[in-house]
C-alpha cells in the first residue's frame, strides 16, 4: 500500500505544469495575438484605411479571376461620387473588325475587341447593360482618393469608372492613391500584362512621379 501510494503522489507531481513552462505557454499566446489583433480589427472595421486596401485588393482579384473562369470581360465599376465600387459582368464583347484593336481571343476562339471610348466623358461604350454586380464595397468617408487614373485618364470626379479584365488574363491600367487617417497613404496599381494588383505604402517612391 505504501508503494501504492508513492506512486499515486509521483504521478500527481508529473501532471503539474512548471512555471517555465506556464511562461512559455503565456508568450505563446501573447505572439499569437499580437499578429492577430491587427488582422481582427481590420475584419471589424472594415471603414479603417487597411480594412478599404483589403476589400478593394479582393474585388480586383475577384474581377480577374471572373473573367478568366467566365471567358468573358469583367468590370470593376468606381463610382467616386457615392464612393462605391463593384465587380460586374461586361456585355458581350463586340466583334473585331481591324488588327490594331483586336486584344485576344475569349475561350470559345471568337475574337473580340476592347469597347470604344466616349471621348467627351471618358467612359467606355459598351452597347448594353452592365449586368448584375457580384462583389461590391465602399469606400469610408475619412479615406480620401487623391487619385483614381485608368488607362491614364483621370476619373476622381467623374460620376463613374470602369477598370476591365479580360479572359486571358491582361488588364487596363489602373491607379488609385488612397489617403487615410494620420496621413497614412497606399497605392494600388495593376500589371496590365497579368492583370495582378499591386499595394504599395511608401508615398516617398511615387508622390513626385
Amino acid at each position: 500500500m505504501n508503494w501504492r501510494a508513492k506512486s499515486r503522489r509521483c504521478a500527481r507531481k508529473s501532471a503539474a505544469f512548471t512555471l517555465v513552462e506556464l511562461m512559455i505557454v503565456c508568450a505563446i499566446i501573447g505572439a499569437v495575438l499580437t499578429i492577430a489583433i491587427p488582422t481582427i480589427y481590420r475584419y471589424f472595421h472594415p471603414e479603417s484605411l487597411e480594412g478599404t486596401v483589403r476589400t478593394f485588393m479582393e474585388a480586383l482579384s475577384h474581377a480577374r479571376a471572373r473573367a478568366i473562369l467566365n471567358g468573358t470581360p469583367t468590370d470593376l465599376v468606381i463610382r467616386p461620387g457615392d464612393r462605391t465600387f463593384e465587380v460586374s459582368q461586361s456585355s458581350a464583347p463586340a466583334p473585331a473588325t481591324t488588327p490594331d484593336r483586336l486584344e485576344s481571343h475569349n475561350v470559345a476562339g471568337e475574337e473580340w475587341r476592347m469597347a470604344e471610348r466616349d471621348s467627351s466623358s471618358g467612359t467606355r461604350s459598351t452597347g448594353g447593360g452592365e449586368g448584375s454586380g457580384v462583389f461590391s464595397g465602399r469606400i469610408a468617408e475619412k479615406i480620401l482618393i487623391e487619385m483614381l487614373d485608368v488607362n491614364f485618364f483621370e476619373y476622381k470626379d467623374a460620376e463613374v469608372a470602369r477598370v476591365r479584365f479580360y479572359p486571358n488574363g491582361t488588364s487596363d491600367e489602373f491607379t488609385i492613391v488612397l489617403r487615410g487617417e494620420n496621413e497614412q497613404w497606399r497605392k494600388i496599381t495593376l500589371e496590365v500584362v497579368t492583370g495582378l494588383p499591386d499595394l504599395s505604402s511608401d508615398p516617398s517612391k511615387w508622390m513626385n512621379r
